[in-house]
C-alpha cells in the first residue's frame, strides 16, 4: 500500500526553488537540509527527504504537476572527467527564479554541447537516494561494511548482519535488491557511494552550535550512461542548469551471476492454498500528514509514501533471489491486502526506540530494465514440454517470448509469493500441420494460482501480439485468470482452451516422466 504524505509544517503546493546545505546541532545524529519556496519562504526537512526532493518540484501537491523546465539528454563519456565548479558560475542560474543555493556543488558536462551544470547532490540523489535509509548510510562512516557482509565464493552473496537497520520490506523488492546489489558490488558504485561519508568528514563546517556541509562526492565513471534531465538554459551563454534528472539508463556493472541475500528475519510459508485477504479493519486516510520531528516506531508498520518516480535500467540486469532462514508450515497463504489501517499521522523520519508513530517510507525507484529473459528457467518444464511437441510431434517453435506482468493497483501478484522476483508471462507461437496456435503459460511456481496452459488454435503475431498489453492487465485482473472476453473478441470459442498441468506435489516442478504425456495431451487437442 502507498499513501500520499504532507508536511505538517509545509504550506500546500510548496514549490522548491533552492537546495541549500545540510545542517544538524552539534550532538544531533539526524542530518537536514536547507530548502527555499516560491515567495521566498525557507523551511527545512530531514535529510531523509531526499528522495523527494528536486528544484521546481512541488511539495504538499493539491493537484498533479507538470515536470518543469525544458528537456535536456546527456550521454556520459567519463562522469569523473567533469569539471566541477558551484551553481553561481553558470549563466543559466541567474535567467529564472533562485533561492540561497547559488554556492552548492555541480558536475559540468559538455557532451550535449554546451555547458550543462548537474547539482552533484541531484546526481547522488538518482543514483543513490531512492530510500531515507540509503541516506543515512551515506553519511556514516563504513555504514556498509557494518550492515553487510559479502561473500563471492560459489556466487555472490549479501548477508544482512544481525542489527542492521536496512528495513526488510525494502529487502523483499526485487528492484530495491537490484539496486542495492548494485552499491555493494560494483567497484565504482561503492566507491562513489563511500565518497560521500569521505566528503562530509572532510568539508563539513562548525559555526556555533550547527554543523554545515555543502554536498559534495565522487561520480562512478557511467560510461555510456544516458541522463534524462530538465532545467533551464542560457542561449547566450550556451550553459543550462539542471533541475530535476528525472531519467538513469544503461547503467553499467560489474556483477556476474544470480545474487542471493540472506537475512536473519527471511522466513519461506510452505503448504497451505491461497486464500482471499480479509477486510481491513477500518478504512484508510485518504492522506496521511508528516511529522518531521518524531522519528518513527520500530514496532509499527510502515507504509509506502507516493513520489515521482526515477526511471532506471541496467545495461547487463542480474538476478536477485531471497533465501529463507527458516521454513514456516502454514494451512493457508493471504492473497494480495494489508489488514492493518495506520492512523493519519506518520513519522516520515527512521525507526528509534523512542518513536511513537507509525512510518512512512519513500521509495521512488522505478527499474524498468528489459530483463524478463532472466527468468526464463522458471518455466523449464513446460518449455521441456514444448521441447517434446517438436520432437516428438512435428510441432514447429515460431517464436518463444517472455514478458512481465503488471502492478495492478496496489496490488502484489506481479510478484511470486516467495521471491518477490517478477512475476511473468511466456508466449509460445507454433505450427502444426500448416495451423499456428499460440500458448500461453503464467509463471505459479508460488502457488498463488492453480491455473491451466491457455492454448488458442491462432498465431501470435497479429491481433495477439497488438493486444498483449490488453491481455497481460486483463490476467491481473482476474487475479491470475484468464481473460478469456478479451480472446473471444477475435478467437472462436472452439479454438479456445485451457490444458491443465500435471499434478505435482511441488509448484512449478515435474518429473521427466510426467513431460511426455502432458505433451500429448497438447496434441490431441490441436488434432480435434
Amino acid at each position: 500500500m502507498s499513501v500520499q504524505g504532507k508536511y505538517k509544517h509545509l504550506q500546500d503546493d510548496s514549490k522548491i526553488t533552492a537546495i541549500g546545505h545540510l545542517f544538524r546541532g552539534v550532538g544531533n545524529k539526524q542530518w537536514a537540509i536547507n530548502l527555499d519556496f516560491s515567495g521566498k519562504k525557507s523551511k527545512s526537512v530531514r535529510f531523509g527527504a531526499i528522495p523527494t526532493l528536486a528544484r521546481r518540484r512541488v511539495l504538499n501537491p493539491t493537484k498533479v504537476n507538470k515536470r518543469a523546465g525544458v528537456p535536456v539528454e546527456v550521454t556520459i563519456s567519463n562522469a569523473q572527467h567533469w569539471q566541477q565548479g558551484k551553481l553561481q558560475d553558470c549563466a543559466a542560474y541567474f535567467k529564472a527564479p533562485k533561492g540561497s543555493d547559488k554556492k552548492q556543488n555541480c558536475f559540468i558536462s559538455t557532451e550535449s554541447g554546451q555547458s550543462v551544470y548537474i547539482p552533484q547532490l541531484e546526481l547522488a540523489r538518482v543514483l543513490f537516494y531512492h530510500d531515507q535509509f540509503m541516506a543515512r548510510l551515506s553519511l556514516q562512516h563504513n555504514a556498509l561494511a557494518e550492515d553487510f557482509f559479502l561473500d563471492f565464493s560459489d556466487g555472490p552473496k549479501v548477508f544482512v548482519r544481525e542489527g542492521a537497520e536496512y528495513p526488510i520490506y525494502y529487502f523483499n523488492r526485487e528492484d530495491n535488491r537490484r539496486f542495492l546489489s548494485w552499491v555493494l558490488m560494483d567497484v565504482d558504485a561503492r566507491k562513489s557511494f563511500e565518497s560521500i561519508s569521505s566528503n562530509l568528514l572532510l568539508n563539513a563546517t562548525r559555526r556555533g552550535n550547527y554543523d554545515q556541509w555543502n554536498f559534495g562526492f565522487k561520480p562512478p565513471p557511467l560510461t555510456g550512461v544516458k541522463l534524462g534531465m530538465t532545467g533551464w538554459s542560457d542561449r547566450d551563454s550556451g550553459t543550462f542548469i539542471v533541475w530535476e534528472i528525472h531519467s538513469l539508463e544503461l547503467l553499467p556493472s560489474t556483477i556476474q551471476g544470480e545474487v542471493n541475500f540472506f537475512h536473519p528475519k527471511y522466513e519461506r510459508k510452505v503448504g497451505g492454498k491461497p486464500t482471499k485477504p480479509g477486510k481491513p479493519k477500518g478504512k484508510p486516510p485518504e492522506e496521511n500528514e508528516l511529522n518531521d520531528d518524531e522519528p518513527s516506531d520500530a514496532d509499527k508498520a510502515s507504509v509506502t509514501l507516493r513520489s515521482e518516480l526515477v526511471k532506471i535500467t541496467f545495461r547487463e540486469p542480474f538476478v536477485t533471489n531471497r533465501i529463507p532462514a527458516n521454513l514456516k508450515p502454514v494451512k493457508n497463504s493471504k492473497g494480495d491486502g494489508d489488514r492493518e489501517i495506520l492512523g493519519n499521522e506518520l513519522s516520515a523520519n527512521e525507526k528509534e526506540e523512542s518513536g511513537n508513530l507509525p512510518g512512512g517510507a519513500w521509495n521512488n525507484l522505478d527499474d524498468q530494465t528489459d530483463d524478463a529473459h532472466l527468468y526464463l528457467s522458471k518455466f523449464h518444464s513446460f518449455l521441456e514440454m514444448v521441447g517434446y511437441l517438436e520432437s516428438s510431434h512435428n510441432c514447429t517453435v515460431l517464436k518463444k517470448n517472455i514478458v512481465k506482468l503488471p502492478r495492478l493497483n496496489e496490488g502484489k501478484k506481479h510478484w511470486l509469493l516467495d521471491t518477490e522476483n517478477p512475476r511473468c508471462l511466456v508466449v509460445i507461437e507454433l505450427t502444426l500441420n500448416g495451423e499456428s496456435i499460440t500458448l500461453l503459460e503464467i509463471d505459479t511456481s508460488d502457488g498463488a494460482a492453480s491455473l491451466s496452459t491457455m492454448m488458442l488454435k491462432v498465431g501470435f503475431s497479429g491481433w495477439l501480439e497488438n493486444n498483449l498489453g490488453r491481455i497481460k492487465m486483463g490476467i491481473m485482473k482476474k487475479s491470475l485468470g484468464w481473460p478469456t472476453d478479451i480472446f473471444k473478441e477475435n478467437v472462436d470459442a472452439d479454438k479456445i482452451s485451457g490444458i491443465p498441468h500435471p499434478k505435482s506435489k511441488h509448484f512449478g516442478s515435474l518429473k521427466s516422466e510426467e513431460i511426455e504425456p502432458w505433451a500429448q495431451r497438447f496434441v490431441n487437442w490441436m488434432l480435434r
